[in-house]
């Protein structure tokens, strides 16, 4: 059942606060009712707010709003078919929402048919391609931490087959995967990369998906399933020789000598950032990209588990993230997957 959580803190310090956003130290150019303090920020899941995964960030991305500035935020959760988005875009909006978050590019259709009227309210997605007067994604470049474990994970294979699951068949939620494909045959062509979408994010499911990929020779495992997350790691600990990573959350204590490290992503950075973009003034129909470059993707590195890796490996990885940062290696984003599909990455 969706539950909506009306979170409000207070704003004693908001003209410091203000005065540290924008360039240059301008005062701010809202009105004195355009008080971020004053509005209401809203988010959409698919799922629950307490996944440990891509939910999760949403959550945490408007709570990390409301620490910053005061506003009054709603989480709604289990939102999965398009009537109920619609529903809950259009209440939100009514109510004198100022922005309304969707957390995953499914939204972004939802939102576009209730955007046009209400002019007054931002509607942002992560993920999408649906832009407008006043809707546009943001776009976590999570394919550049992807590409990051996949060297990795080619670097170490044994076996030349990997493992990657995911919860969802969407181009915001398989573009992972799809770096973590292209960056393990970066390291040799003939790696295979096996690939499997779950019915659901499911622990159950997501430890028997991985024991099947293990079975079928599989040694190094890319998990993507939000809440399944922890039946991967399980699977996998339960494994000699195979190795994993955490995937939008740490997992290093769910099998600490087999978790490489985790790819993170600062979901209430790529938030706060949207967020003050439409306070500023700044914001347009265009899509926002967030990266290693912007400090929004990283790669966290298991520093017990490094420490058993030659110099020559390290190297390898860290030369990958400045390769990424300095836009030198060519990933494929959620757009472009949207039009190629998936297919031609995975064996």
């Amino acid at each position: 059942m969706k539950k909506a959580l009306s979170l409000l803190l207070s704003c004693s310090l908001l003209t410091a606060a203000l005065s540290g956003c924008g360039g240059g130290g301008a005062e701010p150019t809202q009105a004195a009712s355009d008080d971020p303090s004053t509005w209401k920020v809203g988010v959409m899941l698919s799922g629950s707010p307490t996944d440990g995964g891509y939910c999760q960030q949403g959550a945490d991305g408007v709570r990390a709003i409301e620490e910053k500035y005061g506003c009054q935020v709603a989480i709604i959760d289990s939102v999965t078919t398009a009537d109920d988005a619609r529903a809950e875009a259009e209440n939100m909006a009514a109510e004198g929402y100022k922005i309304v978050f969707g957390q995953g590019g499914q939204f972004a259709e939802y939102f576009s048919e209730v955007a046009p009227d209400y002019p007054d309210t931002w509607f942002i997605t992560n993920g999408g391609a649906v832009t407008g007067e006043n809707q546009f994604p943001m776009c976590m470049s999570t394919e550049e931490g992807g590409y990051v474990c996949g060297v990795l994970a080619g670097l170490l294979t044994q076996s030349g087959i990997m493992g990657t699951i995911v919860s969802g068949d969407y181009p915001s939620f398989t573009k992972p995967g799809v770096g973590f494909a292209l960056g393990a045959k970066s390291v040799d062509p003939s790696n295979v990369v096996k690939f499997s979408v779950l019915s659901a994010a499911n622990s159950n499911e997501a430890y028997e998906t991985i024991q099947s990929q293990i079975q079928g020779g599989a040694d190094v495992i890319f998990p993507n399933a939000d809440e399944g997350n922890s039946g991967a790691i399980k699977a996998v600990s339960e494994s000699e020789g195979v190795y994993a990573f955490g995937v939008f959350g740490d997992y290093i204590s769910g099998a600490p000598q087999q978790v490489a490290g985790n790819m993170m992503v600062d979901a209430p950075g790529a938030y706060v950032a949207a967020f003050e973009s439409v306070m500023n003034g700044e914001a347009s129909g265009e899509i926002q990209y967030l990266g290693m470059k912007e400090g929004i993707i990283s790669f966290q590195w298991n520093e017990d588990f490094k420490a058993t890796l030659s110099e020559d490996v390290v190297a390898q990885v860290d030369q990958t993230i400045e390769d990424i940062k300095a836009g030198k290696i060519d990933i494929p984003n959620e757009y472009d997957i949207g039009e190629t599909g998936i297919t031609q990455y995975f064996n």
